[in-house]
């Protein structure tokens, strides 16, 4: 039995976060400047089911079965024995690695689970689709964040630009220019849980009003949506601004968002808002190519710990 590897990338939420949990459209895009990445090898020698985690980032070293039942990386192995129905999983050692940070945004834990599902099935001759890998990591998703809406998995599994609602089949978005986008890192760690946890609290107390706050943001993103086939990055811009306003609204941004988000307006970008969960972790910026490194220098110096990079291009995602 051949050795594995097996890797995906990270992701940021374009519009729609939040909203998306209580049934509107998201969009989502995958970003491959980082990765998660599932090393699998053969532990002949071990006894059964002798399944060694190595992921020295957080200083791992454990058996599966020495794993809390509600691990995610045991959820995980779960989960494909349960779809591939086998008792025992061969005998293996698994390293896990990530360039994606941490509680960002970015989709790390979606993005291991990812890399680590399709590995384990691969590892045993079983090549998945992306739907399948998908909804396997969907359930270890609901563990790690509490009520996650699913698009996580979905944009990383798939690893093209889509258009995600719940219920409704995913839909590929093919943008009609070259967008460029940098992703700035607050230094604030945010925490997706808290943040979808204190938000249900504030509709449950507040209903009417947050409905309309997601009824705005769901119309926005599917504004959005014509704005990146159209390749209109002039109205993009000012949908990611009114987008940030609604999430402001909705309480799961921070100073240290805000701050970032100033300085790059301030500065001349065409939009900006948060991504993700909030509470810290990144914003994500529309620029103009030309501009796009002095503004991530300029971030650096406003306290961003780090700027990424990106451009969403025309036939990635068709």
């Amino acid at each position: 039995m051949p050795g594995i590897i097996s890797t995906a990338p990270g992701k940021t939420i374009l519009f729609g976060e939040h909203a998306v949990v209580y049934g509107k459209p998201a969009i989502a895009v995958p970003v491959n400047e980082k990765m998660a990445k599932a090393k699998i090898l053969p532990n002949i020698s071990a006894r059964t089911e002798s399944i060694q985690f190595i992921a020295s980032q957080i200083e791992l070293d454990m058996e599966y079965s020495q794993l809390e039942q509600k691990h995610p990386l045991r959820i995980a192995v779960d989960e494909v024995k349960n779809f591939l129905q086998i008792e025992n999983y061969p005998s293996c050692k698994i390293f896990l690695e990530t360039s994606i940070p941490i509680s960002s945004g970015l989709g790390s834990s979606a993005a291991i689970s990812v890399a680590l599902i399709n590995g384990l099935l691969n590892f045993v001759g079983y090549t998945p689709t992306p739907k399948i890998v998908s909804d396997l990591a969907f359930q270890v998703e609901i563990e790690f964040h509490g009520n996650p809406s699913g698009i996580d998995n979905t944009v990383i599994a798939y690893n093209k630009a889509i258009m995600f609602q719940k219920e409704k089949p995913v839909e590929f978005i093919n943008p009609g220019a070259e967008f460029s986008l940098l992703i700035a890192d607050s230094g604030i760690k945010g925490n997706t849980k808290t943040a979808v946890s204190e938000v249900r609290e504030r509709w449950m107390a507040d209903t009417s009003t947050f409905d309309l706050y997601f009824e705005k943001i769901g119309n926005i993103t599917l504004q959005a949506r014509e704005m990146i086939e159209t390749g209109d990055i002039f109205s993009l811009g000012k949908l990611m601004n009114a987008n940030q306003e609604l999430l402001v609204k909705i309480g799961v941004s921070h100073s240290s968002i805000d701050n970032l988000i100033d300085t790059a307006l301030d500065h001349g970008a065409f939009g900006a808002k948060l991504c993700g969960g909030g509470l810290g972790g990144n914003i994500i910026v529309l620029v103009n190519e030309s501009s796009a490194p002095h503004l991530s220098d300029i971030l650096i110096n406003a306290g961003a710990a780090d700027v990424i990079y990106m451009k969403l291009k025309p036939g990635e995602s068709a």
